[in-house]
């Protein structure tokens, strides 16, 4: 681990699986959606998420330049064009208001500061999901191994 935490990626079905619960219950079914991955890895989630809806976009945001490079040169030879886009960057520095959806397998003190975030600057609905550390401030339902979040 040279760069921010150490690796662990998240189960890419059952992601794909409750993003698929959330779009349904929380956006009304719209799988024409922006997701944001944040601390994306080598982008699994991304690839997995815009297989699964074809109208989706969605951005990864890691720390790591080794990993965000490895993520853009998978995108290519995957042919996804500009439906995956990889930014080596702070998770705590985005913009995270342009999204319907965040998906972040994070430290449980990094959710609660994503949360933080999320409730200060977000000005529209939007989705939460976070894998194994709940949301303590933004309504949540548990869904397997996952949180679901909404924000009004």
């Amino acid at each position: 681990m040279l760069w921010g935490a150490g690796y662990a990626p998240s189960p890419k079905r059952d992601a794909v699986k409750v993003m698929k619960h959330a779009i349904e219950k929380y956006l009304d079914g719209n799988e024409n959606i922006s997701i944001v991955d944040l601390g994306s890895g080598f982008g699994g989630i991304c690839f997995e998420a815009v297989k699964r809806f074809p109208n989706a976009v969605c951005t990864g945001i890691e720390i790591d330049p080794i990993k965000v490079l490895w993520s853009r040169i998978a995108s290519r030879f995957k042919k996804y064009g500009d439906r995956t886009r990889f930014i080596w960057g702070n998770i705590f520095n985005i913009d995270l208001g342009s999204y319907d959806i965040v998906y972040m397998f994070l430290w449980p003190l990094t959710v609660s500061r994503i949360e933080d975030k999320i409730l200060k600057e977000v000005k529209k609905k939007i989705v939460v999901i976070s894998l194994e550390h709940p949301l303590t401030k933004i309504r949540n339902e548990k869904y397997g191994d996952f949180y679901i979040g909404f924000k009004q």
